[in-house]
């Protein structure tokens, strides 16, 4: 009876301990772009975007050769639908990608392909031939470990350039996490797309930033993620690395965590 009492407290304990989710994704030395769509609930041009954003879940390059997020931004909600995804911080990153690169004014939907901005989308071009035109070699690999517990949800960075990238040590890295919702719907109830429900892939759930160190020959991070409601629809993890004074990414990588 003791032997048996025993071996049933040990399984209580193993039962008791916190699961813990550990995935790690590597980029590759080549360039991972990042592909960034604004877009918002409130614009009716929007939703034939996010289809095209949505249609690179079955490529079989996804997360290989790009890392798509979709940046909900704010500015539409005054006229009558307050976008649930959309935040200051999302919009505040569109401004400055596009007034960096001497555009006078934002829009929905706007693409960003590895910084530059892309119009191919309203010319019917495929987001994969971009890519393939932006694509840089012997950039070097951005690994990342994820963790996540019922406690917190933490991203640990290595990004080793490669021999042929230049790399400053001097040089402050910024790097970039989003967590990605997928498969998320929502019925619209005011605004241009009322009535319609909308159904999102790739949609930044948060963003958070943190400066790297220079430790031999690689720069490091760690970056203990906010766990709120929001996380709970993380399925998939998206991260760059970008110089201190530019949004322009230098390297991505992302893959599914669910």
């Amino acid at each position: 009876m003791k032997k048996i009492i025993t071996t049933g407290l040990v399984a209580i304990a193993i039962l008791s301990q916190p699961q813990v989710l550990a995935e790690t994704f590597n980029s590759g030395a080549d360039s991972v772009a990042l592909v960034e769509l604004f877009s918002s609930e409130g614009c009716s041009s929007c939703p034939p975007a996010d289809k095209k954003l949505s249609a690179l879940l079955d490529n079989p390059q996804l997360f290989r050769k790009f890392v798509p997020v979709a940046f909900h931004v704010d500015y539409w909600d005054r006229l009558g639908w307050a976008d649930p995804f959309a935040t200051p911080e999302y919009t505040a990153r569109q401004y400055s990608l596009l007034t960096g690169g001497n555009h006078r004014s934002v829009y929905t939907p706007n693409f960003i392909i590895s910084g530059n901005e892309w119009k191919g989308f309203f010319t019917g071009h495929s987001i994969e031939g971009a890519v393939d035109s932006l694509a840089k070699s012997a950039i070097g690999n951005l690994k990342i470990d994820y963790q996540a517990s019922d406690s917190q949800h933490k991203v640990k960075a290595i990004f080793s350039p490669d021999e042929g990238f230049i790399a400053d040590k001097n040089e402050t890295l910024v790097l970039s996490v989003a967590p990605l919702g997928m498969g998320l719907k929502t019925d619209v109830r005011r605004g241009e797309n009322r009535n319609k429900q909308l159904q999102h892939e790739f949609v930044a759930l948060d963003w958070q930033k943190i400066a790297m160190t220079y430790e031999n020959n690689q720069w490091v991070a760690t970056l203990n993620l906010s766990k709120d409601a929001h996380k709970e629809q993380a399925q998939a993890i998206s991260a760059w690395v970008s110089n201190e004074h530019s949004l322009i990414p230098i390297q991505a990588v992302g893959g599914f965590i669910k």
